[in-house]
């Protein structure tokens, strides 16, 4: 198993201090999310070098609009190419929002008969993220395909594999030890993005929340899981001044070894 930083945990920074700071806290790789900044001339190649720090095992394809690309589907296809020229294992995306009106990425969603066929992505695996509810008193199902069963049925029809999140499935009082197993059980889930969540808190440090996450690590080792495990926590959850971001990095590396291993680090 590969434990992974997500970069826009610290988007904030410059995107090879993150890979320098995930490097310094003991992490294999990161988890790359491609923001509005690869839109920007030369941007891509400067982030090509960070791949010799540590390596990038799967790229997060934009979720926030990158104005020189202009619709969903262009956004997917640049990220699959910097995705083979950093030779990532995976490219993540989020399905469709019908609350941001996103009708024409909705449209050819459904249409595609073959995600992988449709990419030419040889050598590396499209998954598809399990999305969250939104809103505090009137909670919100801002996406297509907001029931993961449903996202799981979809994406065996349509040659998908699978990114599974923790918080958001807890958004919809999941159990995320049930949810795992069922995705475990498709032989197409290639990643975890892990993180605590509690009511109307997502993204929480390990710890922090109400979830089984120790236990979820467990299973995880149980069942013989051996894709990526990536921490994806809230910017503000971790502290500005880099010798304590480091350590926090560092700690919630270990909590998720420590479970993963049995006790046995």
């Amino acid at each position: 198993m590969k434990v992974l930083f997500s970069t826009g945990s610290i988007y904030h920074l410059p995107v090879r201090e993150v890979f320098l700071l995930a490097a310094e806290a003991g992490f294999d790789g990161c988890d790359l999310v491609i923001d509005s900044r690869f839109g920007r001339p030369g941007y891509v190649d400067d982030v090509k070098t960070c791949v010799e720090v540590l390596p990038v095992y799967s790229v997060h394809a934009p979720y926030t609009r990158v104005k020189a690309w202009k619709n969903h589907k262009e956004a997917l296809i640049q990220s699959v190419s910097i995705a083979k020229e950093i030779g990532a294992k995976t490219v993540n995306f989020h399905p469709p929002s019908w609350y941001s009106f996103e009708l024409a990425f909705f449209t050819w969603f459904r249409h595609v008969i073959d995600f992988q066929r449709e990419f030419g992505s040889e050598g590396l695996s499209l998954t598809l993220e399990n999305m969250s509810l939104m809103g505090k008193r009137l909670m919100l199902a801002p996406y297509v395909l907001n029931d993961y069963r449903d996202l799981i049925d979809f994406g065996i029809k349509k040659n998908l594999f699978f990114t599974f999140d923790t918080t958001h499935v807890a958004t919809f009082g999941c159990d995320p030890t049930e949810a795992f197993i069922r995705y475990y059980r498709t032989g197409r889930l290639k990643n975890v993005h892990l993180s605590d969540f509690r009511v109307f808190k997502s993204h929480l440090f390990l710890g922090r929340g109400d979830l089984p996450l120790a236990k979820l690590l467990n299973t995880m080792r149980k069942l013989g899981y051996d894709g990526m495990v990536t921490l994806e926590i809230a910017p503000d959850e971790l502290p500005k001044a880099r010798e304590w971001l480091v350590k926090m990095m560092g700690h919630q590396r270990a909590f998720i070894e420590l479970h993963w291993k049995g006790g046995n680090v």
